[in-house]
């Protein structure tokens, strides 16, 4: 594999990681109406149930744009793979 075929494909692991803080996005809002409802039923543990899922989510986000801002922005991500390799007995 070249070195381009490595970045392309690192490429597309952040921006299938990109989807995935996306769809997380959309499930706050969701939880948010979800709140709403529960709190005009009176349901205050399935706020709580709701609410510590929600920061688990925005914990697991942060972790995974931080992913994201390290390693893209370090430009010498990929595996350079040598042609000749020395023989292991010598």
């Amino acid at each position: 594999m070249s070195k381009l075929e490595a970045t392309i494909r690192l490429e597309q692991r952040f921006a299938l990681l990109r989807e995935v803080i996306a769809s997380y996005r959309i499930r706050l809002q969701e939880m948010e109406q979800e709140v709403v409802q529960l709190f005009s039923t009176n349901q205050l543990s399935a706020i709580s149930a709701c609410m510590g899922e929600k920061q688990r989510i925005v914990r697991l986000m942060n972790r995974l744009e931080q992913f994201i801002h390290q390693w893209e922005n370090n430009g010498d991500v990929g595996i350079v793979h040598e042609t000749k390799r020395e023989p292991l007995n010598t």
